[in-house]
């Protein structure tokens, strides 16, 4: 049989070498690691000893990497990243007898530099690994150099590490295996020994990774990596399993997808039915319909998918509640057309839009320096700038297809400016938020006030002789739309609570899935005690027991006392009793029908609003605190989630 004189001059080397002459860590690196990758067929020139990562999870000083040589497929030093990896090499001192940690630091740079195998040695001992993207490493070789000295183990790590063949086979992808309608084969596999440990190594190696907007979250049986959403603009994600049966399938959501199917029911598990996308079919199957795609789960692959939705969409939410809290847009309706994303602040007549369009004509930042010349005139559009800098970006909305001759209103819109904030994530800033300012970019809730208080009334004072319009005239030509909720640190009436619960109404109105009960627990608790002490005179008492009796009819266990077989028997002492009865439920259940919620809800909202009620101002503060959460997860939702059911 031909051997090639490459294999045999490796195979001459490792059998010659001398492991006496490793005194020191240095000898191992320049005596052992360098000649034998040398033999082995790799390059110099494809080979760096020190490789800075741009990872934000590298802050632990403990996992640097240290003592290493990492081998690439390539020479050209501005392609040796993750993608062209093929081996790192941690070298420790020759009287070095545990290799746990340098283990540890290898796996950790492995799932950033993705390489195909990883080795550890002290020139006595090696120990290779063969490395698999989220699955587990495979060891390969565990011994002492010593027995290399054996032609036939020589030969097959050559043809393991050879340089030429490792890249001929980089960066393999698994085999697919076709999807099938249900999961019982792997089930079935489970439970024989003899393919339970080829079904552990087919499981996902767990990990979170985070590199800027990418987002990679690791369970043993799912794995979702998601691109999430700069500012306002739209994310996406692929989901994949380790099953044996769905490996090779790779489901993609787009970011409504995401929103719509993923978002609610966070932080419940499975058979609570308080996730849309996933329906149980019986004690231990589950259906998940995932973007166009409907997948059987075991128990653990539904928990599994369950925990990494969890945590991307709590990255996504974030995301997207983050962009609005810092641009304080949540009081402006959110407006979307197919070239056009902002939020409503006012409207105006078109008049008054005509001039103050021209206005910017006369005052482009290029054509003079008073504190007015601050605009570049788009098409119709208004971009408040000093060239360099940008502040907001105003559009406005005809309401008859964009045409202003058939209606006298226009729609002022703060416009999200894509390129503005790409451009700002791309300055010398650490994020687009440190920009935001009178001095930077301005927040809607600004550029609203400066608009009504300083832009229009410069404007109609500059053209008050042309067009004859008057200061007074000012109120007449703008229709503004004041939010009809009271500032949670401004409430001081109870009154005040009722917006915010009619909005927690309307959403439960359309919440078709249970709700986890740790977020009713406080609030049903909590109003309870707020309205307990309310004037028993209470007008329309036969509209609060009829929404209670079905609440008491939807939960036939729930009973209020034997001596009232009819509503008609009620009075309000019973009312409390039951909204009572209610809170001892909720405490001692894991989730609660959003129809329960509702009917609770509206009971609140009749009692506050036409009962006179004795109450602290502690019940009151501590009522504020308990509704906040939930009506900022009711408020999210149905500005991001419902709009895409």
């Amino acid at each position: 049989m031909y051997i090639p004189d490459s294999l045999q001059l490796f195979i001459r080397w490792i059998q010659a070498f001398d492991i006496r002459i490793l005194q020191t860590e240095e000898d191992v690196e320049q005596k052992f690691i360098l000649p034998m990758f040398q033999y082995l067929g790799y390059p110099d020139s494809c080979r760096q000893s020190k490789y800075a990562l741009t990872s934000n999870d590298l802050d632990n000083p403990a996992k640097q990497l240290k003592n290493a040589q990492i081998y690439f497929a390539t020479d050209d030093v501005v392609r040796q990243n993750a993608d062209t990896s093929l081996i790192i090499i941690i070298y420790l001192a020759p009287n070095t007898q545990y290799f746990s940690e340098a283990i540890t630091q290898a796996k950790f740079y492995s799932t950033y530099l993705k390489p195909l195998f990883f080795i550890i040695t002290n020139g006595y001992s090696l120990k290779i690994f063969k490395y698999f993207p989220y699955h587990r490493e495979e060891l390969i070789f565990d011994g002492i150099i010593d027995t290399l000295r054996n032609s036939q183990i020589a030969e097959n790590l050559y043809h393991q590490l050879n340089f030429d063949l490792v890249t001929k086979n980089h960066k393999p992808k698994f085999n697919n295996f076709k999807y099938p309608e249900f999961s019982s084969i792997e089930k079935y596999l489970s439970r024989h020994k003899e393919f339970s440990n080829f079904l552990e190594k087919a499981e996902f190696e767990p990990c979170l990774l985070k590199e800027g907007r990418h987002l990679t979250v690791v369970k043993p049986k799912v794995l979702i990596e998601c691109n999430l959403p700069q500012a306002f603009g739209k994310g996406d994600c692929v989901i994949q399993f380790s099953s044996v049966m769905l490996r090779g399938l790779k489901i993609a959501l787009n970011h409504q997808q995401i929103l719509s199917q993923l978002m609610t029911g966070l932080y419940t598990k499975p058979e609570w039915c308080c996730r849309r996308f996933l329906k149980q079919i019986d004690a231990d199957t589950f259906e998940a319909y995932l973007g166009q795609t409907t997948v059987i789960l075991s128990e653990l692959e539904a928990a599994d998918l369950c925990l990494c939705v969890d945590a991307v969409c709590q990255e996504y939410k974030h995301k997207i509640i983050e962009f609005e809290n810092y641009l304080e847009t949540w009081d402006f309706k959110f407006v979307e057309f197919p070239d056009i994303r902002g939020f409503h602040l006012f409207s105006v007549d078109v008049k008054l839009w005509k001039i103050m369009h021209n206005f910017i004509k006369k005052f482009n930042y290029a054509q003079g320096k008073s504190e007015w010349h601050l605009f570049d005139q788009g098409n119709i559009s208004i971009r408040v700038s000093r060239g360099i800098r940008d502040h907001a970006f105003i559009v406005p909305r005809f309401s008859n297809a964009y045409s202003a001759l058939s209606n006298n209103q226009v729609d002022i819109l703060y416009e999200i400016n894509d390129s503005h904030i790409a451009t700002l994530e791309r300055s010398n800033l650490n994020s687009w938020q440190e920009d935001i300012g009178i001095r930077g970019t301005w927040t809607a809730k600004y550029t609203k006030t400066w608009l009504i208080e300083k832009y229009i009334p410069q404007v109609m004072s500059y053209y008050s002789q042309k067009f004859q319009v008057l200061e007074f005239d000012l109120e007449k030509n703008i229709l503004n739309y004041p939010s009809q909720h009271t500032v949670f640190r401004e409430m001081n009436e109870i009154k005040d609570l009722l917006p915010y619960l009619r909005d927690i109404q309307a959403w439960l109105q359309v919440y078709i899935e249970n709700i986890a009960a740790s977020c009713l627990r406080q609030y049903y608790q909590v109003f309870t005690d707020l309205v307990r002490n309310t004037d028993t005179a209470i007008a329309g008492l036969d509209y609060i027991i009829m929404n209670l009796q079905k609440v008491l009819w939807k939960n036939p266990s729930t009973t209020v006392s034997s001596n009232y077989t009819s509503w008609g028997n009620w009075t309000f002492k019973d009312v409390i009793y039951c909204l009572d009865t209610q809170v001892n439920n909720i405490n001692n259940c894991q989730y609660e029908s959003s129809v329960q919620a509702d009917l609770i809800t509206r009971v609140f909202i009749w009692i506050i609003d036409n009962g006179k009620i004795n109450y602290s101002q502690g019940q009151l503060n501590t009522a504020k605190q308990a509704l906040l959460p939930l009506w900022e997860q009711c408020r999210f939702e149905m500005r991001h989630v419902n709009p895409y059911r």
